[in-house]
């Protein structure tokens, strides 16, 4: 039997009911998650948690879990987006630049990273998180910015060790990157190492 127009113009035209709407599900993808996180992070410090995560992206914790196994993971592959800027691949120095140059630029570059997220710094002065990536990183653009220094193991290894310790210290000072008052200790830093050298020539 044929539907009368009443019945067609319902179907067509529903009348919207009187009450609360329904709840839209918000967009949720990696994209998303990792921006959130990082903002929350520099707000709540060690109170972060993913169910405070899931609050503040309006979905269910355990949305979450399908992205990322559990805090540390996600903790992870926040560094890892934070860092990709340290790029071995892509130095922010050139080889015929002097070796104090091409420290000062790759310090300027990592202050200004973990200038931005000092929550991070914090982590891994903790060893909270494993910042492998990060450090193996860090290590790889050191060695090209001291290449030529022709620098012992030893010396060189403590180098680098003294000089992410003092820039951890200086960005949990809350020491702005743009300064560069920082500039006169990295020289004392590269002047032991090379003081190191001589010494044991």
């Amino acid at each position: 039997m044929p539907m009368n127009s009443t019945k067609l113009q319902a179907i067509a035209h529903p009348v919207r009911r009187a009450g609360r709407p329904r709840r839209i599900a918000p967009a949720l993808d990696n994209a998303a998650i990792l921006q959130a996180a990082l903002v929350l992070l520099e707000e709540r410090g060690e109170a972060f948690s993913m169910r405070a995560l899931a609050h503040s992206l309006g979905v269910d914790a355990m949305a979450l879990y399908h992205y990322y196994a559990g805090k540390e993971e996600l903790l992870l592959a926040l560094m890892a987006q934070r860092f990709i800027a340290l790029d071995p691949q892509q130095p922010p120095f050139t080889p015929r630049q002097a070796h104090r140059r091409r420290l000062l630029a790759l310090c300027a570059l990592y202050l200004e990273l973990v200038s931005a997220t000092p929550y991070f710094v914090r982590l891994m002065a903790r060893g909270l998180v494993t910042q492998a990536d990060v450090a193996e990183r860090f290590a790889a653009l050191f060695d090209l910015a001291v290449d030529g220094l022709a620098l012992d193991r030893k010396t060189r290894l403590r180098g680098r060790d003294a000089l992410v310790d003092f820039l951890h210290g200086y960005a949990l000072a809350g020491r702005p990157a743009s300064e560069t008052d920082w500039h006169a200790s990295v020289g004392l830093i590269l002047a032991g190492m090379r003081a190191g050298v001589q010494a044991g020539a």
